[in-house]
């Protein structure tokens, strides 16, 4: 009786009211009737007469049945409302259900693309720092060329110089020797023909061979210093040549630094960790690679961890195809040897 009551309190009121409504309806009428048959007695013919209808047990059945109806229509409504308010509270749990996922993801997605984000400015920056060291390496260069230019020049007016200066004094030499020889025959003019021809004739054989002698000695230093110039210019030649040669080195390890990176980074993205991986796993890879990077074969030469690793790198440098290329193409190899970590990702 209670957990009706419970259940349906507006209904039960509505019964009890409408049985009390009914009891009291009988009684006004029974109390009428009695009224009627006492004043028909004592009134008069042209009086009039009040008669009182009573309720039929019919018309409290039916009223009955349609309280009832109304009160079963009331019942289906308040439970088809509970349904549907059931049913927005599910739909509202699916809804925040699925924002939750949505936001999950977007934070997922912006943690990657923050990772993303460092690994390529690590990258750029490694970049500038190689350029860097290039155009210092450029400038020194710079600095040496010009500086031995600058000697080389000083070493060639100190030549000019020198060479001068001996000829000045040959000359002199020569000069001093010719007033002496003038002065000797002056003093000896008096001596006789044969005598002046002979000393004359030793005199233009002294002469020649001075001159031959000097001729020979200016040979000989042109000659040294032909070869000095040579060796210089060789010396040169080799220390332009090794400082290019380091900066074309530094240049490729610099560029094939950034190549490594862009393919670490490219197979790291396409890499799907396998159960019971470990941070500290590495696998060393052989890659097989067309012209345009597409990867033609994959072999693990050495790997850490299980087969699911192992299979798990393999996989992820063939997604990762093509691969990026060096931005120098005389460094691209068809077959390369590349480490793979598992703690970058």
């Amino acid at each position: 009786m209670f957990r009706w009551f419970a259940r349906m309190p507006f209904a039960i009121l509505l019964a009890i009211a409408l049985h009390l409504l009914i009891i009291l309806s009988v009684l006004i009428a029974w109390k009428l009737n009695a009224f009627s048959a006492a004043s028909q007695s004592s009134s008069t013919s042209n009086e009039p007469v009040i008669q009182a209808q009573s309720v039929s047990q019919a018309a409290i059945d039916q009223q009955v049945n349609r309280l009832k109806q109304a009160d079963e229509q009331r019942q289906k409504s308040l439970k088809q409302q509970q349904a549907e308010a059931q049913q927005a509270a599910a739909a509202r749990r699916a809804e925040q259900a699925r924002l939750q996922q949505l936001e999950a993801m977007r934070e997922a997605k912006q943690k990657a693309a923050a990772e993303q984000e460092q690994q390529l400015k690590a990258l750029q920056d490694a970049q500038k720092k190689a350029q860097e060291s290039v155009q210092a390496q450029k400038q020194a260069l710079a600095k040496m060329q010009e500086e031995a230019a600058k000697a080389a020049a000083e070493k060639q007016a100190a030549q000019a110089a020198a060479a001068k200066e001996k000829a000045a004094a040959a000359a002199a030499k020569q000069a001093a020797a010719e007033a002496a020889a003038q002065v000797e025959q002056a003093k000896k003019q008096a001596a006789a023909e044969k005598a002046a021809a002979e000393k004359a004739a030793k005199e233009q054989a002294a002469k020649e061979k001075a001159a031959k002698a000097a001729a020979d000695k200016a040979a000989k230093e042109k000659a040294a210093e032909l070869a000095a110039q040579k060796a210089d210019q060789a010396r040169k030649a080799a220390l332009q040549q090794q400082l290019q040669d380091e900066l074309r080195a530094s240049q490729a390890q610099g560029i094939l630094a950034a190549y490594a990176a862009a393919i670490q980074q490219k197979v790291t993205g396409q890499w799907f960790k396998p159960p019971g991986w470990q941070p500290d796993w590495t696998c060393d890879v052989r890659i097989s690679q067309a012209k345009d990077g597409t990867v033609l074969n994959v072999k693990i030469l050495q790997c850490d961890g299980n087969q699911l690793f192992q299979r798990s790198v393999q996989q992820a440098v063939e997604r990762a195809s093509p691969l990026p290329l060096p931005s120098d193409m005389s460094l691209f190899q068809s077959t390369i040897n590349f480490k793979f970590r598992a703690n970058t990702q």
